[in-house]
């Protein structure tokens, strides 16, 4: 991506840009196709970008994913790319919708739940088969569909309904690439776990904390919100409860190979104090330090 791109502060302001007629002042289904004058636009909406037929590398798109498109998911005013590929027709849609359009609607309570919002655009988009794209055209004519209705007091909750539905279907075809990249995954997963595990034998979690997955984001080239949901696929928990399970795990070792006390652990591993270190301990193997060095 570029470092220049057009503001566009309104959905009216971007149905202008493509010619697209406003159905709705906060939301609009936009048909992509051909080229465009700007390359980067920065919307102050949420954004689906569905691209047909991506090259390889894509959004990261490896040999293993799907290539029937590719989609890119945008929080408000954050850039997306509409040039498509170089020397290539752009074909796809563009889903766009209003923070204003979610209140009171129960999308409005959940979106901070879909965290593929949160993604990096250029390896961590979503790459789907011909079925699966397929499943979320249906979706789109859905909301198409209700957009050409008109507008009364029911079409803001009927619309965040079948968007709802729409990034729904998305979840599960993310959780499906996750199933595919398993094996690709393995490679990524051990090098978070290997910078955590680093983070605390080397003294950080003692000066500085339990870390967040920012910690780590840069020096992977993988955003937060991507780190924290590939951990919760591989492990089944959570960030913050992943890292208690490896600072634990660290503490066996501590305990079995180095002989080391409850005392220096808490204090290694930064656990304020010998019984917090003892209280998890005990939460998460069922039994006491004594009990284990026996």
């Amino acid at each position: 991506m570029g470092n220049h791109y057009k503001d566009i502060n309104t959905v009216c302001n971007c149905n202008k840009l493509f010619n697209a007629k406003t159905l709705h002042p906060l939301v609009s289904i936009i048909n992509l196709s051909g080229k465009y004058e700007e390359e980067e636009i920065k919307l102050n909406t949420y954004s689906v970008l569905i691209q047909e037929h991506p090259l390889l590398g894509s959004g990261g798109r490896k040999p293993y994913d799907f290539n029937a498109a590719t989609i890119f998911f945008r929080s408000p005013d954050k850039t997306i790319n509409i040039a498509g590929e170089k020397d290539c027709l752009q074909s796809g849609k563009l889903l766009i919708f209003d923070t204003d359009l979610l209140c009171g609607t129960t999308l409005g309570k959940q979106i901070k739940n879909y965290t593929f919002f949160k993604y990096k655009p250029e390896n961590e988009s979503l790459h789907v088969s011909a079925a699966e794209l397929k499943t979320i055209y249906d979706c789109i004519d859905n909301i198409n569909r209700e957009l050409r209705w008109g507008i009364d007091k029911f079409s803001s909750t009927i619309i965040s309904n079948k968007i709802e539905l729409l990034l729904n279907y998305c979840c599960r075809f993310y959780e499906r690439q996750f199933i595919t990249r398993h094996d690709a995954f393995d490679e990524t997963y051990n090098t978070i776990r290997n910078e955590i595990d680093d983070y605390m034998l080397n003294g950080k979690i003692h000066k500085m904390g339990m870390p967040c997955t920012c910690c780590f984001s840069r020096k992977l080239n993988l955003s937060s919100a991507y780190i924290n949901d590939l951990i919760k696929h591989e492990s089944g928990k959570d960030f913050a409860s992943y890292l208690q399970i490896r600072r634990i795990d660290i503490a066996k070792q501590m305990i079995i190979e180095n002989k080391k006390s409850d005392a220096y652990i808490a204090l290694a591993l930064g656990f304020g104090g010998i019984a917090n270190f003892t209280k998890l301990f005990m939460q998460i193997t069922g039994m006491t330090t004594e009990e284990y060095r026996r």
